[in-house]
């Protein structure tokens, strides 16, 4: 299990570092109705991912894919935590397997492009009592990032993974920025799909440092 682990990160980390030929298609959205200005004292709730799929075959002994994702996210944020405090993801876990329906609203979130044009947020999709709710029962957070897409595909020997993530104000409801990827990995079975899962979960974090803390221009 620790082998699989040190295998799979040291392999995402150095696609994310130093780049791939993989990456297929990437769309950034950042909302010009919000402002960007980060929060003096942000905290970062991330909805946990839920829906993987069935796990592949695998050579030797391999986690639970929630498991290893849970544990990369919070490995991840925690390079911000000089900037902003992170939620526990087991914390956040629990309060969304507590309320499947809310769960399924925002991570069943699609904005059209006349959304995109209109402060899309929240407060559009959940009632003030919902909002109010992840605030106060996930320790005050004010920053909730949302894998509105997140699949693993098997094809031809390699996986394909689709990401969007959504970062949203808990304060205002509002999309602060939505990241879209597209990246293969010539990589098979389990392995293939634990590294696509910490690839796109690497890419949220860049996004999230670049797009809301560093305020750097997003390129379509």
């Amino acid at each position: 299990m620790i082998g699989y682990r040190q295998v799979v990160y040291g392999l995402a980390f150095t696609l994310v570092l130093h780049g791939c030929s993989w990456v297929t298609g990437t769309n950034v959205y950042v909302n010009e109705q919000y402002d960007t200005k980060p929060k003096p004292a942000g905290k970062l709730a991330i909805v946990p991912l839920t829906h993987l799929g069935p796990s592949l075959p695998c050579t030797g002994k391999c986690p639970p894919l929630e498991q290893v994702t849970d544990e990369y996210f919070q490995k991840s944020f925690e390079g911000f935590s000089g900037e902003v405090q992170t939620v526990p993801i087991a914390t956040t876990r629990t309060f969304f397997q507590g309320k499947p329906d809310l769960l399924n609203k925002l991570v069943g979130i699609k904005w059209s492009t006349q959304d995109l044009r209109n402060d899309p947020g929240l407060r559009k999709i959940l009632s003030g009592e919902e909002l109010a709710s992840i605030r106060e029962e996930l320790g005050n957070a004010n920053l909730l990032l949302v894998p509105a897409r997140f699949d693993l595909i098997p094809y031809l020997g390699n996986v394909v993974g689709y990401s969007e993530f959504q970062l949203y104000d808990l304060d205002s409801g509002s999309m602060i920025f939505s990241s879209l990827r597209n990246l293969t990995v010539n990589q098979a079975e389990e392995a293939g799909r634990g590294l696509m899962a910490l690839v796109l979960i690497s890419y949220s974090k860049s996004d999230f440092g670049k797009l809301y803390l560093h305020h750097e221009a997003a390129e379509n």
